[in-house]
């Protein structure tokens, strides 16, 4: 299958109908009609179902995914046309181990830099009582958002969205932005999708430079379970509550200071020490016109 998953670069709409179709309406409309008809014969409230069916939202994005990607290959492989090669990770002169090591200390420093970006957002009572609600179901929480929702969702986001755009032409930042985009789209509410989409940049050129989806997997399941975390550790906090509002303007002022180096120097450290990407994708595109070219001679000659 991976060789088949090689070989799929799909199009902009078609990443949408996959995103919004497959994913946003028909996913999450499925799960929830699960949820609501097992919660007449099960003694777990909606919020936990909901939460233990999430992977079902995926249920049909998944397996159109891979007849796609199946089809795909078949299709360029009897027309003797070359299917992109799933180009392995790299993590440049940064020993692997300090690579995540230091993942762990960009994701919250880029979180709370980012934040004032969204601060302003106010979240209505009901939204607030929800996301509090999702991040206090104990192991549920964590299986569902720190261990499903980060394999799910970058699978799905960079290992197909983003690869897929790259494969098909794109600039690196336009196929990250569009990639992130949809990461916060999927999150089908404002509050979540803005902040997705700043953390999806993130994640988009951590792939793009790496080609690992193991690293954007780790950091989205840091992300999520900071914010388990925080919700069990400091129940009495508002969840829409921001670090100005829990440390105050002073303290505060220091720590995005301090966020902010550190945001700045391990990004550039990663922008210096990192294999370049973009040659990479430069071959990936010249295998792409090259087979374009097979085609249209093959065309031409019959």
């Amino acid at each position: 299958m991976k060789k088949h998953l090689s070989a799929y670069a799909p199009s902009l709409g078609e990443l949408w109908l996959i995103m919004l179709a497959l994913l946003c309406a028909g996913g999450s409309l499925l799960s929830g009609i699960v949820a609501v008809i097992l919660s007449h014969f099960v003694s777990i409230d909606l919020v936990s179902l909901s939460l233990a069916l999430y992977p079902l939202q995926f249920v049909w994005a998944i397996p159109f995914i891979l007849i796609r990607a199946k089809n795909s290959y078949n299709e360029k492989t009897l027309r003797g046309i070359p299917v992109f090669q799933k180009t392995p990770a790299s993590f440049g002169s940064i020993p692997k181990t300090l690579f995540f090591v230091l993942l762990l200390v960009l994701v919250p420093a880029f979180i709370i830099v980012t934040e004032p970006l969204t601060a302003w957002m106010k979240m209505p009572d009901f939204i607030k009582d929800l996301f509090g609600a999702i991040g206090n179901q104990g192991w549920i929480s964590v299986l569902s958002l720190v261990i499903m929702a980060p394999l799910l969702e970058e699978w799905l986001c960079r290992g197909i969205a983003l690869n897929g755009l790259l494969n098909n032409g794109y600039s690196p930042a336009a196929a990250i932005a569009w990639s992130a985009f949809m990461f916060g789209v999927i999150h089908m509410n404002p509050w979540q999708a803005i902040p997705a989409f700043f953390l999806g940049l993130l994640f988009g050129w951590i792939f793009w430079r790496t080609r690992s989806l193991w690293s954007v997997i780790f950091m989205h399941a840091i992300t999520n379970g900071l914010s388990v975390t925080l919700t069990w550790a400091f129940p009495h906090i508002p969840d829409d509550a921001a670090t100005y509002d829990i440390v105050g303007p002073r303290l505060y002022g220091w720590i995005l200071a301090g966020s902010l180096v550190v945001t700045v120097s391990i990004i550039w450290l990663f922008f210096k020490k990192l294999s370049p990407a973009a040659p990479l994708f430069k071959r990936a595109s010249q295998d792409r016109f090259t087979a374009f070219a097979i085609k249209g001679e093959g065309s031409a000659e019959s």
